[in-house]
């Protein structure tokens, strides 16, 4: 029986934000990313993941009816699939990291080896959103759906007020004291958005999440 996820569902109206199941040139189903950057809007896709796709379009057919459509994965590595009436269904825990080919480098969520907090994030856009608080002291995320009603979780309500701030204030470093949007992919590593005049909509690396204290993951039970 398709599981209810109890935690994050993620909703975002950006393209470039999540991930998507499609059918190849051949026939055969594929994972889609959609790349965006100063040269415009690229279509990426990667057939390797052969049970990740059929897991996700059995979720989406019991739901829907039909096979593909988005999904989403998130820092927990938790495959979660949108429903329409808002909320998300949990698919499986998908630990093999999704990665693309473009151009003669690999698209991947794992950040280039020395690349640096405040330099331009390079990789996908697939990301769960969260903010940083104005004057950078803690961090939240919404719960809920916007039929239901959405609520803010703060992480200091979390993991404590300190170690909440010692995570925020090493974002602000990057994002300022005025806060905002920022979003974690599966790897753990954490991007946001800017809008650049000369190349429109970038994203600057804001660090890894590495051993700094996180919101708790909905424990999920993989089917057999």
């Amino acid at each position: 029986m398709p599981q209810p996820y109890p935690g994050l569902s993620p909703s975002n109206s950006n393209k470039d934000a999540k991930y998507s199941i499609v059918r190849g040139p051949t026939g055969d189903w594929e994972v889609r990313l959609i790349y965006r950057d100063s040269s415009g809007e690229h279509l990426r896709t990667n057939k390797r993941h052969r049970k990740l796709i059929a897991q996700v379009n059995e979720v989406k057919y019991k739901e829907s009816g039909e096979d593909g459509g988005i999904f989403y994965i998130n820092e927990f590595h938790h495959v979660l699939v949108p429903r329409a009436g808002g909320g998300s269904i949990y698919v499986r825990t998908y630990r093999k990291l999704l990665d693309f080919d473009f151009d003669g480098r690999t698209l991947s969520p794992v950040a280039p080896s020395g690349l640096a907090p405040g330099e331009r994030w390079p990789g996908p856009h697939v990301g769960i959103q969260h903010a940083l608080t104005s004057g950078g002291d803690d961090i939240f995320r919404r719960i809920g759906t916007s039929q239901q009603g959405t609520r803010r979780e703060y992480l200091s309500t979390v993991v404590g007020q300190e170690a909440a701030r010692g995570l925020a204030h090493r974002l602000k470093r990057v994002k300022g004291h005025r806060g905002g949007r920022f979003y974690i992919n599966e790897a753990a590593e954490f991007f946001t958005p800017i809008d650049d005049r000369d190349r429109g909509m970038s994203y600057i690396y804001l660090g890894a999440l590495g051993r700094d204290a996180w919101f708790h993951a909905p424990q999920m039970r993989d089917r057999r």
